[in-house]
């Protein structure tokens, strides 16, 4: 019987770790998202209040399927109808630099 409830409480475990770790990478992209926007916005030029929106929009992008996907066609919309020049190996290189950061800010956090 001792072996049984060790399976089942081995299993509960895995769900409990997958589970977390779920909410962690989900925390992590959001932020990456949060931060990328907020570069945005300053390169745009937005006023606070403006940024805040467009920060917010974004940041709503990241509940849909291939939310990060449409951040970027989106930010390469927005800087080219401003005549602001990036590429999207720049944009990509962009979202690599705010992960790293996000999952620094977001694990730090999670293990404090």
């Amino acid at each position: 019987m001792t072996s049984i409830m060790s399976f089942e409480d081995r299993g509960r475990s895995f769900e409990t770790k997958f589970a977390m770790d779920e909410e962690i990478a989900f925390k992590i992209k959001a932020k990456t998202t949060h931060l990328v926007a907020q570069w945005a916005a300053e390169r745009l030029s937005l006023d606070q209040h403006q940024s805040a929106k467009f920060v917010a929009e974004l940041d709503s992008l990241v509940l849909v399927d291939k939310g990060q996907s449409l951040v970027k066609e989106r930010l390469l919309a927005d800087f080219s109808s401003n005549q602001l020049d990036i590429s999207e190996n720049a944009l990509e290189r962009l979202f690599l630099l705010k992960h790293q950061m996000a999952a620094k800010l977001i694990l730090k956090t999670a293990s404090a």
